[in-house]
């Protein structure tokens, strides 16, 4: 999800923190980019290996995240928030109905990233406390404030006890170890050395990224504001897609919200607008594609391929070239994805200024 600015403050939270997620620039709080940005022609002459993320396992995270599938909650933007879970009963499809009612409820989408150290227990005993008055466990400082202040003290008595309770109901199926440690050599081997220069000029330079098959195609990105190694992503795993890599591909859009949230403040997109959102959707599609072809040219062509398919998902009028047509490949995902004009020439210029793949 991507959320076009305001930071949320917590009293005792560890920083400010900036929301940019691979779902749509709509929820309540819309990613803004920190202080002290470093410029992509400094970043360049930063060492590859100081770039890190890691490919982490979060039950909690994984437990959520199919709970918001199963309810089928949606959002705003270009692409799905979830993939469709199991077949939701009578309660379920009360409950989503009641959550579908108000955007305030995008806020759910993010939740694991607010508390990532909390296991499935203590993310549903924050979400009761969040319902209630008391004081939250320090860890939880930073999740149960941003429920307080997005949340109607109404919403928060009548929901989250009931979320709580779901979440300990939901059994997920993560990704097995050898996919994963298989995603870790790709993104170690190839797109970290490669995007190591963006990374650093958008403060991620250090991150962990959870894959989660419940995701849909807009992912999740939480990037700190004061910390530039901490930071959180979450992507679909794609096992439908035809390419080992999938969930890197998404990773690479994630990694250009910051650079997408600038741009649309300067262009004056309003927040929580669900058009705005739908363009920071698309326009960040765009900005992945330009930058692998900056700086990971050989994965350029299943990005585009990789994206295409998403669209076509939502939207049947869609084709894919066959592979071997590389031309006829970037013609229609320029169709697809045009150049928003308010959104573009921020865009182009910031990965212009990154040193091309040697």
């Amino acid at each position: 999800m991507h959320m076009l600015s305001s930071k949320i403050r917590v009293p005792g939270a560890r920083a400010a923190v900036t929301l940019a997620v691979g779902l749509a620039v709509s929820s309540p709080l819309w990613a803004q980019g920190g202080t002290g940005r470093v410029s992509p022609t400094t970043a360049a002459k930063s060492p590859a290996a100081a770039v890190r993320w890691r490919i982490v396992s979060s039950e909690a995270a994984q437990a959520w995240f199919a709970l918001l599938a199963d309810l089928r909650l949606a959002g705003v933007g270009a692409f799905a928030f979830t993939s469709g879970g199991a077949a939701p009963g009578a309660a379920e499809r009360e409950l989503s109905r009641a959550l579908a009612g108000s955007r305030e409820w995008e806020i759910l989408h993010f939740l694991p990233l607010y508390y990532p150290s909390a296991d499935r227990l203590a993310l549903g005993d924050a979400l009761r406390v969040a319902a209630s008055d008391e004081a939250p466990v320090p860890r939880a400082t930073l999740l149960v404030g941003a429920l307080r202040q997005v949340l109607s003290p109404t919403s928060r008595r009548a929901y989250l006890p009931t979320l709580a309770d779901a979440l300990g109901a939901v059994r997920p199926t993560p990704p097995g170890a050898a996919r994963t440690a298989a995603w870790q050599a790709m993104l170690d081997s190839s797109y970290l050395p490669a995007l190591a220069p963006w990374l650093v000029a958008e403060r991620l330079d250090e991150g962990r990224l959870i894959v989660a098959p419940a995701l849909g195609a807009e992912g999740r990105l939480f990037a700190g504001t004061a910390d530039r190694k901490d930071n959180l992503a979450a992507v679909g795993s794609f096992a439908s897609d035809s390419v080992t890599d999938a969930p890197l591909l998404a990773f690479t859009r994630e990694s250009c919200f910051p650079a997408v949230s600038r741009a649309a403040r300067e262009a004056g997109l309003r927040v929580g607008d669900p058009t705005a959102a739908r363009r920071a959707s698309l326009a960040a599609v765009r900005c992945g594609a330009a930058l692998l072809d900056r700086r990971l040219p050989e994965r350029a062509g299943a990005y585009r391929r990789f994206w295409l398919a998403r669209l076509a998902e939502a939207d049947n009028a869609v084709s894919i070239p066959a592979e071997s047509d590389s031309g006829a490949l970037r013609d229609a995902f320029a169709r697809a994805f045009p150049p928003d004009p308010a959104l573009s020439g921020a865009l182009e210029r910031a990965i212009g200024r990154l040193p091309p793949t040697p």
